[in-house]
């Protein structure tokens, strides 16, 4: 019989449903293996409205040696802005959910264009992957984002200031395509870092 568990971004909608407490999940959270700022990271986004989203179970017999090896791809597709290769790292039905945005973004096109504006809006952008954890076909990843704000974000127009943000992602495959992707940030640091929240 295959053994399964919930993963991360279905614990977040949970919570946000009322029928998990956070407490709950900050302790299966550090009981993954992540840190105190990879946990401060997924909780002021679970304070955040609740995003419209679907379920994927955590499998866990699948190999996470190659989701790390695919995660790993990913990333320096997204480091070399290489478009093509990021649109191909996605399923067609992708979900990305992302903290600054109220609905996810569904499908390739949608993802892509998320990107795209995210590429614009930050220049000489770097992630530092700082924790990563591979549990089934989850892998979660605890980073640092710094760079420019040289180019518009929804409701924050180009300040040209130096951003650096901590954040967390979970990104879930099926037959190696990334089916759900979750980034979980605190807005208002970036707001306030960006000249927006004093």
């Amino acid at each position: 019989m295959q053994e399964e568990q919930q993963t991360i971004p279905d614990m977040v909608d949970e919570v946000r449903a009322g029928r998990m407490s956070r407490r709950n999940l900050f302790h299966a959270l550090t009981a993954m293996g992540l840190s105190a700022a990879g946990v401060g990271a997924i909780a002021a986004a679970v304070a955040s409205p609740s995003l419209s989203s679907s379920s994927q179970e955590v499998h866990v017999h699948e190999s996470t040696a190659q989701h790390i090896q695919l995660h790993d791809q990913h990333l320096a597709h997204q480091g070399n802005n290489d478009s093509d290769a990021l649109n191909n790292d996605y399923a067609e039905n992708a979900i990305v959910e992302d903290s600054m945005h109220r609905e996810p973004f569904m499908g390739r096109n949608a993802i892509m264009t998320r990107k795209n504006l995210i590429f614009t809006a930050a220049s000489d952008a770097t992630i530092t992957v700082t924790n990563r954890i591979a549990t089934g076909n989850q892998v979660t990843a605890e980073w640092v984002a710094t760079g420019w704000h040289t180019g518009d974000l929804p409701g924050l127009p180009a300040s040209e200031r130096f951003f650096s943000l901590r954040g967390v992602t979970v990104v879930v495959r099926e037959n190696g395509k990334i089916v759900r992707e979750s980034l979980y940030y605190d807005v208002n640091e970036l707001r306030r870092q960006l000249g927006h929240i004093q």
